[in-house]
């Protein structure tokens, strides 16, 4: 019997050679050379259609793939958090615990934001240099930098009561035996230092007969009380709970200072302007959060979390807080321009301030109205 061949085009035959140059494709006459060549053309024919349907999904999987590539980055970028770098107190420092707990429970993540906190006591030189977008700072340094030309915005008050505690020295108990004694502070002038001024004016006694000196943060301010360098000072929580373990005398709790605006959430004001929507996203996550705070349900949670990042022990984080809660010191209300007023006529009394600032342009409640209707 002769051979015939068969030319196929390029793309008829074995769909695992679709790319493959022309092939041939040989048969094998039988007896009947008509029937033969009938059967070839419609396998041929068959083959055909087989690699249409073929070409046809491969080309749906080829548009499927390029338009993944195409949208896959589009997407990422669209849902890419945007990085929000703070500035501010650590997870010791009771008064800045709503914010660590905003983004424990993921309340800046569902709002897109990637928090990156940065503990530091010069955050309003940061947010003055740029590298801070928010701080969490004292209200003090904030109008400070307002009465130099800083173009600033206060969008929140966070704590509106000093989270300190005034504690005297063995064998001391009681705030009338400090006239002729010695207290530590921070520094002069300081917050720590005009917060007692006015709560011993206030309680009748004679600063004449009172002297301050300045022994550092919590941790120094301890060590001379112990040492008996000191009769009184004033305490951050954790360390006023480990002055009580050792036998001193509390006199004085958050709860017993009059309100004030006394740490705020701040922006550069030409930043928050331009990224409105994360300032009112981040307002929204911190009020949400101490919200979440204050519900007596959530308190063994927030305990363990809280003792999880500040690796504090069980029983300094409990004490902590639930004198800041019993205290109330976490805000929940929009910034009143009173509030601050009345804080500045203080300063500027003490000569902290030389002059007022525009307080108007300053406080900024768009924002929380904002943050609170979503």
């Amino acid at each position: 019997m002769s051979e015939k061949e068969v030319n196929l085009p390029l793309g008829i035959g074995d769909p695992d050679e679709v790319f493959s140059p022309e092939r041939k494709v040989h048969r094998v006459s039988g007896r009947s050379g008509q029937g033969s060549d009938s059967r070839v053309v419609g396998g041929i024919r068959e083959k055909t259609g087989q690699m249409k349907r073929f070409k046809n999904i491969f080309r749906l999987l080829v548009l499927s793939l390029l338009a993944a590539g195409v949208l896959r980055p589009a997407f990422a970028l669209a849902q890419a958090p945007h990085v929000l770098n703070a500035g501010g107190f650590d997870a010791e420092a009771a008064g800045s615990w709503p914010v660590l707990i905003a983004q424990e429970k993921g309340l800046f993540a569902r709002d897109g934001i990637q928090l990156r906190s940065i503990r530091t006591d010069k955050s309003m030189m940061g947010l003055l240099a740029g590298s801070f977008e928010v701080i969490n700072g004292g209200t003090f340094a904030a109008l400070l930098a307002a009465e130099k030309g800083a173009d600033l915005v206060l969008a929140y008050v966070l704590c509106n009561r000093p989270p300190e505690y005034l504690v005297l020295r063995k064998p001391l108990t009681m705030l009338g035996e400090l006239e002729g004694e010695t207290i530590g502070i921070f520094q002069v002038p300081s917050t720590v230092h005009l917060l007692v001024k006015r709560h011993l004016q206030r309680s009748g006694l004679d600063l004449k007969k009172i002297t301050f000196r300045a022994t550092g943060g919590s941790r120094e301010r301890l060590a001379s009380l112990l040492a008996g360098q000191t009769a009184a000072t004033l305490l951050s929580a954790t360390y006023a709970f480990r002055a009580q373990e050792m036998g001193l005398k509390i006199i004085g709790t958050p709860a017993d200072w009059e309100p004030i605006p006394w740490t705020a959430i701040a922006f550069r004001k030409p930043w928050a302007e331009a990224n409105a929507s994360l300032v009112v996203k981040y307002l929204r996550a911190i009020r949400q959060a101490t919200l979440w705070l204050y519900d007596p349900d959530n308190f063994e949670e927030a305990r363990r979390t809280l003792t999880s990042l500040s690796r504090l022990n069980e029983s300094t984080v409990r004490w902590s807080l639930k004198s800041a809660l019993d205290s109330k010191i976490y805000n929940l209300t929009k910034p009143r321009l009173d509030d601050f007023q009345s804080l500045e006529a203080w300063l500027l009394s003490e000569s902290v301030l030389t002059q007022p600032s525009n307080l108007a342009s300053l406080i900024d409640t768009q924002y929380y109205d904002r943050a609170v209707k979503r």
